[in-house]
């Protein structure tokens, strides 16, 4: 038994999901769905110096959430390897998931308690899905993942388990994504300091680009599968 295979694996698999969610993203639509108006000197100058938003938002919220999707596998691993349910592990992986810290503040707390359920479930899956990877001794992920399952259950492993975006896709009304930009940090130059501090709520843009990025990047996993699957 070895979690090496599975951690390689998902790690892959999570760093694709990252590098295409940021592909999607888009910082003009971003600030259009900003609540900030067409105009004004702070929009104006965001649009213009789109790179230095994007290294302010995106890539911040993209390596939070990389570490915590790492720290909640490792849980999800002890969750296969032990005897235990997810729920034993509900607390810790709860408060890694980028999901429930982009909930509103304003949800009922019936709202909260069915995004968590439906988180831990996702979380539960995947578990259950990698478990025979974890059982193998190999090392490498491919290897492992030949002799743990044929084609159709691989595909269906794409199909079924890895897909991350559930819990939005059911209850997208419970999140808001938001930051609040510093122009002096964004933007420089000397009259950066003397401009307000908007709000940016870009969470119709980060739902629209994970649920792109999710969908090309099962589509790319199907395909990958197919052709380590291929002969057998």
């Amino acid at each position: 038994m070895t979690r090496t295979a599975a951690r390689n694996g998902f790690e892959r698999f999570l760093d694709d999901t990252i590098e295409a969610t940021r592909r999607e993203f888009s910082v003009a639509r971003a600030l259009r769905g900003s609540g900030l108006g067409p105009g004004g000197a702070v929009v104006d100058k965001l649009r213009t110096n789109a790179d230095a938003l994007e290294r302010a938002v995106v890539e911040p919220e993209l390596n939070a959430y990389r570490r915590g999707s790492l720290e909640q596998f490792r849980l999800v691993l002890e969750y296969v390897e032990g005897d235990e349910p997810i729920d034993a592990f509900a607390e810790e992986l709860l408060e890694r998931d980028g999901y429930v810290q982009a909930l509103d503040p304003r949800v009922s707390a019936a709202k909260r308690r069915a995004v968590e359920e439906a988180v831990l479930e996702r979380l539960r899956r995947l578990g259950d899905g990698i478990a025979p990877i974890v059982d193998r001794p190999e090392d490498r992920f491919w290897p492992a993942a030949r002799a743990a399952f044929d084609l159709p259950e691989a595909t269906e492993l794409a199909e079924e388990v890895f897909p991350f975006t559930g819990p939005i896709e059911r209850h997208g009304e419970a999140f808001v994504f938001a930051v609040e930009i510093d122009p002096g940090e964004v933007l420089g130059g000397p009259f950066a300091a003397a401009l307000p501090s908007p709000s940016i709520d870009y969470t119709e843009e980060a739902i629209r680009a994970m649920r792109r990025a999710e969908r090309q990047v099962i589509a790319d996993t199907k395909a990958e599968i197919e052709r380590r699957f291929d002969g057998g």
